[in-house]
C-alpha cells in the first residue's frame, strides 16, 4: 500500500549498512516510525533528515505488520537556519528529545501538527528573541498535550501550583496548598509566556515591567515545566540535552 503524508522528524537511528529507521510525528498517522534506505539513488537525501525537518514523504509497507518504507522524500520548506546556527540547531534536539518522551499517540492529530508545524517555521525565521523559544515552546507544547495551565495570575495570586495547574496564593499566606509550587519568579515567568506570541520573543514584559532573563533563570524555568509535564502524563520526563542547550545559552 502506497500512502502520502508530511512528517517532521524526531530522531534517526541506523540500521545495518545503508538502512536508517526514522522516528517522526506525521499529519496522517501521529507518531511513527518510517523505514529509510540510503541507496545510491537516495544517499544526498539522507541529509534530510535532520531533527525537526518538515518532510514530504510517500511509503509503502508489505503488510499490516512491515514497517513503511519511504520511497520518496523532498523537503517543502528550507529550514537552513535550524540546520546551520547551532543555536537554533541545539534547540532542535532539545524540542526533539521533548517531543520523543511526550507524544505517543499513533494516530492523527491535526490541530497538534499544526502547531509543531507552524512553531518549527516560526524558529526558523526568528531572528530576535532565539533564547526564550524553547522556554516559549515548552509552555505552549501544555496546551497540546492537553494540560495548559489557568491563566488566573494577579498579584494576590502569584505563585503557580502545578498539582492544580492553577495560580495560588502565597504559601505563607495559605497554610493549605498544593506541594508542587513554582517560585515567583518563574509563575511570573509562565504567566507571561502564556501572554507572549512566538513571534515576539525579544522582550518579555510583564505589566509593563520587563523580564530580565539569564541562562540560569531560563533553565530552571525549563526544570519546573518538565517536572509540570511530568505530573500530568504521569510519567517522569529526563531530557538529556537540556544541559547542552544550557551551556549554548549561558
Amino acid at each position: 500500500m502506497i500512502e502520502k503524508s508530511q512528517i517532521i522528524v524526531l530522531h534517526t537511528i541506523k540500521h545495518g549498512d545503508t538502512g536508517i529507521v526514522v522516528q517522526c510525528y506525521s499529519n496522517t498517522a501521529g507518531r511513527c516510525a518510517l523505514y529509510f534506505r540510503a541507496s545510491s539513488k537516495g544517499k544526498n537525501n539522507a541529509s534530510l533528515l535532520h531533527k525537526l525537518n518538515i518532510l514530504d514523504v510517500v511509503t509503502y509497507r508489505n503488510t499490516s505488520q512491515s514497517m513503511p518504507t519511504i520511497r520518496e522524500i523532498s523537503a517543502p520548506y528550507r529550514l537552513t537556519s535550524i540546520r546551520g546556527d547551532i543555536y537554533k540547531s541545539t534547540i532542535a534536539i532539545f524540542i526533539s528529545e521533548l517531543l520523543g518522551k511526550t507524544i505517543r499517540e499513533e494516530e492523527a492529530n491535526p490541530i497538534l501538527y499544526s502547531f509543531l508545524s507552524s512553531s518549527i517555521q516560526i524558529m526558523e525565521h526568528t531572528q530576535e528573541g532565539v533564547a526564550n523559544f524553547h522556554i516559549h515552546f515548552i509552555t505552549h507544547l501544555c496546551k497540546m498535550l492537553g494540560f495548559m495551565p489557568t491563566n488566573n495570575y494577579s498579584t494576590s495570586t502569584p505563585i503557580f501550583d502545578m498539582a492544580t495547574a492553577k495560580f495560588t496564593v502565597t504559601p505563607y499566606s495559605n497554610p493549605v496548598y498544593g506541594t508542587q509550587l513554582m517560585g515567583e519568579h518563574e509563575s511570573k515567568l509562565l504567566h507571561t509566556l502564556m501572554v507572549t506570541p512566538s513571534t515576539n520573543l525579544e522582550r518579555l514584559h510583564c505589566g509593563g515591567e520587563e523580564l530580565k532573563l539569564n541562562g540560569e533563570m531560563r533553565l530552571a524555568y525549563t526544570k519546573r515545566m518538565i517536572e509540570y509535564i511530568s505530573h500530568h502524563i504521569g510519567n517522569n520526563i529526563e531530557i538529556k540535552s537540556l544541559d547542552i542547550l544550557h551551556q549554548i545559552f549561558s
